[in-house]
């Protein structure tokens, strides 16, 4: 109940969770004025960021899995140190073994038939110390094709790891304690460390066959506790090494010692040498079938074929002359061997029997073998019948009975069956349809944004097709062609507007931007030959007769004009936009009037100042604009070198100023009747007069070329 409680919570947030999203997700389009679709290919372009995630997550945990594999491979010389000296000479000694071997594979001819490390077939040899592994490949009298080296070992026997270079294969003899550890760590640590060797320096195809060794002498002796632990062991060896390797490769049995079982020796006396090299056991062709059964069908169907072949040789020693018996081991031989049976299940068991939470391996064959005959054979039938005491003892020859085809023949034919576990393939289909699924949906996301931004250049272009359906003409009247600027910026700006609140990236539509680049250049073009050119004109007649008797009241306008208006220029030179231009002093545009006697109404000054300011920040030839201050510069300098009265027009341009008045006597006396011309000051002389007065030096010094034109005028005015 408990757990059910916990999962429908889980389920409950997630749910909630997911909602969340939606709506948040969907308050955003709405509040931003998208259409309600966009939020579609945003939820979907964040789930494949959380498959992402997921994806990426799953990639860490599988190198985590495996981080002491990498530990191992990247160490160098500095983490040997830090181990103590026993496992410090270990290491030392298993990476110099493993140098050994690749040196002499490097320097093979097998270079000759393409990468040396991977023409021969590998296959790793394991098994409890003494199972006569090292013995079995002695006895096998395998060819080499090295001159120089067959075999590359440690100290005293197989101490970490023995390489042997065959023919047709590279056996690989581990040390007994990495099958059967004897002390747990130390032993599990330096497998780890011979695993992590192997992947390093064959990466593609690591092994391709593993022979585990179990004693005949054990499996007769030995308790079904005892062997069903033996095989946990070597289960889980294996199942370690496919996890590393990620690959499933054929598991062969190899019962050794066989000679122990009572008349083997006897029985293989009548063999051939030919028949003596052929393997004696059985490949499992189905290779999915129960494993557990196997090694039982195998004796059972072994132990059939050693009794015709009993009664074969039972005939053959009839025709033997009078005085000859048969020898009493080749009489049992057959149903001592099936007393094998009983271990090998209980081994089996342990080893391959399979549960859920490894993999199965892939037992190909169960197979028997004899690499030297010495010791005591043990018999249950003489056991049995308490005649220990006439057991013999074998003379110690070393025949290696059947073992040369099964090295030559039997293991190099199934080479190819090395293929990945299903932990790997089902780990590669995940990451496989985890990254599609991710991938598909941002693919999906990014057509949506790309649906949008097409769907909002459309409706931008179609702004100005509505708004500039018509083309902007100027009658030449400044009040008709002010409204037509202003209603030509309106227009402008509304796209520009659209064009600025996308919050999306564009996906290289930028139609839409050039589009209102054009129309911009336009209105500029427009502005500047239609409507400036001619008021220019006129005020360039108007300054081309100016002389010292032009009063002062027309001077403070042209200067007021030229003076604010290169200074923009400058302003706009330097990188400003419309809010910081607009934020500077704005020129008095009375001294553009095309008729001396018209005067501008303040609304449309406004209108003008901001038809100017837009067709100055939308300008993007900076050369013109150079050009256009240089003119106006020459213009400035013009009036204020032929006025010859000095800077006093500057008086009338402070009481111009709307925003400053003079004291009048009214303000001291007082009293409600005015009086006809009251006497008053100009409000050029007081405080707040003087303030703007330099203020407006200031911009004329910042407008002129060079600043001394004006210095001793300004001196004089200021005296």
């Amino acid at each position: 109940m408990k757990q059910f409680l916990l999962k429908a919570l889980k389920f409950f947030l997630i749910i909630t969770l997911i909602l969340l999203a939606v709506s948040l997700v969907f308050g955003l389009v709405l509040w931003l004025s998208w259409p309600w679709w966009v939020g579609l290919f945003v939820l979907v372009g964040l789930a494949g960021l959380w498959i992402g995630l997921i994806f990426i997550k799953k990639i860490m945990l599988r190198r985590r899995e495996q981080h002491f594999v990498n530990q191992v491979i990247n160490q160098d010389e500095s983490y040997i140190q830090t181990l103590g000296a026993d496992r410090k000479d270990s290491a030392l000694e298993l990476q110099q073994r493993w140098k050994e071997a690749m040196e002499a594979l490097r320097k093979s001819h097998l270079k000759k038939l393409g990468n040396p490390l991977y023409v021969l077939p590998w296959y790793l040899i394991i098994g409890e110390s003494g199972s006569g592994k090292t013995t079995a490949i002695k006895s096998a009298r395998l060819s080499s094709p090295f001159a120089e080296v067959t075999r590359t070992s440690g100290i005293s026997g197989t101490r970490n790891c023995d390489w042997w270079f065959f023919e047709q294969a590279i056996l690989i003899d581990t040390a007994g304690r990495y099958a059967i550890p004897v002390d747990e760590g130390r032993d599990r640590d330096e497998w780890q460390k011979f695993l992590s060797q192997l992947i390093r320096f064959r990466k593609k195809e690591p092994i391709n066959g593993l022979v585990v060794t179990v004693s005949a002498d054990k499996l007769l002796s030995g308790s079904a506790e005892v062997l069903e632990e033996d095989g946990r062991k070597i289960r889980q060896r294996i199942d370690e090494l496919m996890r590393v390797l990620g690959a499933r490769f054929p598991v062969y049995l190899l019962v050794t010692k066989c000679d122990l079982v009572q008349g083997m020796t006897q029985f293989c006396d009548q063999l051939t040498e030919k028949s003596q090299k052929q393997a004696m056991g059985m490949i499992n062709l189905r290779m999915t079938g129960d494993t557990e059964t196997f090694p039982e069908k195998v004796v059972r169907a072994i132990g059939e074929k050693l009794r015709n072949l009993r009664l074969l040789m039972l005939q053959k020693a009839e025709n033997r002359t009078a005085g000859q018996g048969v020898d009493p081991g080749l009489l049992l031989f057959p149903e001592e061997f099936e007393r094998l049976r009983p271990g090998l299940n209980a081994f089996s068991k342990g080893a391959f029997q399979k549960n859920p939470y490894q993999e199965s391996p892939l037992l190909r064959g169960l197979f028997f073998s004899s690499g030297r005959q010495e010791g005591t054979p043990y018999s249950h039938f003489l056991n049995a019948l308490g005649l220990i005491g006439t057991q013999e003892v074998l003379p110690g020859t070393s025949q290696g009975l059947f073992l040369h085809d099964l090295f030559t023949k039997i293991f190099p034919r199934d080479r190819a069956l090395f293929a990945p576990t299903q932990q790997t393939l089902e780990w590669g289909r995940l990451t496989r349809n985890l990254g599609l699924t991710s991938w598909v949906a941002v693919v999906l996301a990014l057509c949506g944004l790309l649906s949008f931004t097409f769907v909002k250049n459309l409706q931008t272009i179609r702004t100005v097709s509505r708004e500039f359906s018509k083309p902007a003409l100027l009658s030449g009247e400044l009040f008709d062609d002010v409204v037509t600027m202003d209603r030509f910026r309106e227009a402008v700006l509304k796209v520009e507007k659209q064009n600025r609140h996308w919050w999306i990236p564009r996906m290289g539509l930028n139609q839409s931007l050039r589009v209102e680049n054009t129309i911009k250049e336009k209105y500029c073009r427009l502005f500047k030959d239609g409507f400036m050119l001619p008021l220019e004109e006129q005020m360039t007649q108007s300054m081309t007769g100016f002389s010292d008797a032009t009063p002062d009241q027309v001077i403070v306008q042209y200067v007021d004009y030229l003076v604010r208006r290169i200074n923009l220029i400058k302003a706009r030179l330097k990188g400003a936009g419309a809010e910081q231009l607009a934020a500077m002093e704005q020129p008095s545009y009375g001294a553009v009037v095309i008729k001396p006697d018209h005067t501008l109404i303040p609304e449309l000054k406004e209108k003008f100042a901001g038809l100017y300011l837009h067709s100055l920040s939308w300008r993007r030839d900076p050369v013109a604009l150079n050009r256009e201050m240089n003119d106006l510069q020459t213009w400035l300098k013009h009036i204020l070198v032929r006025k010859r009265s000095s800077l006093n027009w500057l008086v009338q341009w402070a009481d111009g100023d709307p925003d400053l008045t003079g004291p009048a006597l009214a303000d001291f006396w007082g009293g409600s009747l005015a009086q006809p011309e009251e006497p008053f000051i100009h409000a050029a002389y007081t405080a707040k007069g003087k303030q703007r007065i330099d203020a407006f030096l200031g911009e004329i010094e910042s407008a002129l070329p060079d600043p001394l034109i004006i210095a001793q005028r300004r001196l004089e005015f200021k005296k």
